[in-house]
């Protein structure tokens, strides 16, 4: 690999990639400058080894595009001598490479948090790190005291705590949190029952407890609830768990009940109806960002169920809960308003983000993904689109007539498989739900309806239901294998991830449809929002 490599040296990106198409099976190339490694009908193990230190970016056919970030150096559990050795076995001897691996690495154990006398405090190995963080607005308005030329005294509270690490982790210098709360002496009995972790849910439940604070990326399908319960019956002690909206909390009631040994009587709700905390307390980001008073007590876990929520005012300020270990689930840790890296500022680093482990090991089925293209239903629609403006445009192309007969097409081909429509606007799911005769479950449908129809779909008495966006988060529906999407949320990619997400299994097929107008800037949110798909490595295909 090393000699392929030093042969490329010289070639441009282009050139390179044009040449990995002419590559044999295994091939490897590297493409230093911006650290992008390019795989061309990788084995299996190649592509695990690779998906270990890298983040995929997109995929075609055999080939793979990986990009080594800073992220992957401080996420590995390797020492920095076996990094070195990794990826130099991997792609081969690039010594500027290498170079920027020390020095990435190095930047991890620049500063860190310790708990001292009754107060936190932030550290730095050098003299010279410390004066330049000082000189940062966001960590000096949250320092008290200089105690020493590399030790300063954060002012109380966990938001302080939090700001100085978003703060150097933007400047690139991600921060050793080592604060410590005290082990809970409280323990409420709980095991796991009748279920037994697989091998990467027992290693993601290690990670996560020794690291005391983490971000759990899995993929939709692979179990992030289960290895979250995990984590609460290893930690045996009151827990919070933290929901985006109130249908995920009878969810996460049920999924605990079944898979561990705590009654009924131990497990408490707080959000509107009721307002009960017990061992296991599940509450809505809502309430506890209302109420965070409310909430501050020792807790031995939390969990934040769709951490992606976190960087916004409101659910921010659940962050500055206590508890002695955290740990955030999400299959999309992205934003569109480019604030991913809060997310591990307020809750920890990632881990278990290489899907394609999961893809390769069979662990969850690798989803279809095909765009449709449909022209307009007539010229009024199309001058209807030019005559909107902002907003407006979407929603005349996301309700193009012309998308109906498609639908149609699509639920006749699939007639026997269970399916999902996602429409984002209520009046066009209210009218595929009364041409079609299929339920639509929105917002507006009374909560226990809602939960009745979503039992009957996931006990096989009906097999097609229409979502609003209700439907794009942490629904447990595991039968689901055809998700067709109508109508989305502009280019956001973390919404196409979810939706997709309802399709992926651990068997079977899945398959995903996304209907657009061709044309339209609808046909440009689609493709934008299919990026973090493609960056994961599920095959997207445009069809017109």
């Amino acid at each position: 690999m090393s000699e392929e490599n030093s042969d490329l040296e010289d070639l441009s990106k282009e050139e390179l990639i044009d040449k990995v198409n002419e590559l044999q099976e295994d091939q490897v190339v590297f493409f230093e400058p911006q650290r992008e490694i390019i795989l061309s009908n990788p084995t299996e193990e190649t592509l695990r080894e690779i998906s270990s230190i890298s983040h995929m970016e997109t995929s075609s056919g055999d080939h793979y595009k990986f990009q080594v970030r800073e992220m992957d150096v401080w996420n590995s559990d390797l020492s920095l001598e076996e990094m070195k050795e990794k990826y130099t076995r991997l792609v081969g001897s690039y010594p500027h490479f290498i170079e920027w691996v020390e020095r990435t690495y190095e930047k991890q154990e620049m500063f860190r948090i310790e708990h001292e006398r009754m107060a936190h405090v932030l550290i730095a190995e050098e003299p010279e790190r410390m004066e330049w963080a000082r000189g940062i607005d966001k960590v000096r308005q949250n320092l008290s005291v200089d105690l020493s030329d590399t030790k300063s005294r954060i002012q109380m509270g966990a938001k302080s705590r939090a700001e100085i690490k978003k703060a150097l982790l933007k400047k690139g210098y991600p921060v050793e949190d080592n604060s410590k709360f005290r082990e809970s002496s409280e323990k409420i009995g709980c095991d796991l029952k009748g279920i037994e972790l697989r091998d990467y849910q027992e290693e993601y439940v290690e990670k996560a407890y020794e690291k005391r604070a983490a971000v759990l990326a899995n993929p939709a399908g692979s179990g992030k609830t289960v290895t979250s319960i995990g984590l609460m019956a290893k930690v045996d002690a009151p827990t919070l768990v933290l929901v985006p909206q109130r249908s995920l909390v009878n969810q996460w009631k049920r999924e605990i009940l079944d898979k561990t040994t705590l009654t009924e009587d131990q497990i408490g709700q707080y959000h509107g109806d009721q307002k009960k905390m017990k061992d296991v307390t599940i509450a809505t980001y809502h309430m506890a960002g209302e109420k965070t008073s409310l909430f501050q007590k020792e807790w031995g876990l939390i969990i934040f169920d769709e951490v992606h929520h976190i960087p916004s005012k409101l659910f921010r300020k659940t962050a500055s809960l206590q508890s002695t270990r955290r740990i955030g689930l999400s299959a999309s840790p992205v934003r569109e308003d480019s604030k991913e890296r809060e997310i591990f500022a307020l809750i920890g680093q990632e881990i278990g983000g290489d899907w394609a482990r999961f893809f390769s090991e069979g662990y969850v089925v690798k989803p279809d993904v095909e765009i449709n293209l449909v022209e307009w239903e007539s010229d009024f629609y199309r001058h209807k689109y030019e005559e909107a403006s902002g907003i407006k445009k979407a929603i005349v192309a996301s309700k193009n007539p012309a998308k109906i007969p498609m639908l149609e097409d699509l639920l006749e081909e699939h007639q026997d498989e269970k399916t999902i429509i996602f429409c984002d606007w209520i009046d066009q799911g209210e009218e595929i739900s009364e041409k079609f005769d299929i339920p639509f479950i929105s917002g507006e449908t009374d909560f226990d309806d809602r939960e009745e129809y979503f039992e009957d779909f996931r006990q096989d008495k009906m097999n097609t239901i229409i979502v609003s966006r209700i439907g794009d988060e942490g629904l447990d529906l595991p039968d689901t294998e055809v998700g067709i999407i109508m109508s989305g949320q502009g280019g956001s990619r973390r919404q196409a991830t979810q939706r997709a997400g309802r399709v992926m299994r651990p068997f079977g097929d899945a398959q995903v449809y996304m209907i657009a107008t061709k044309g339209s800037n609808e046909e440009d949110f689609v493709k934008r929002q299919v990026e973090l798909l493609k960056e994961k490595g599920v095959p997207v295909k445009v069809k017109e």
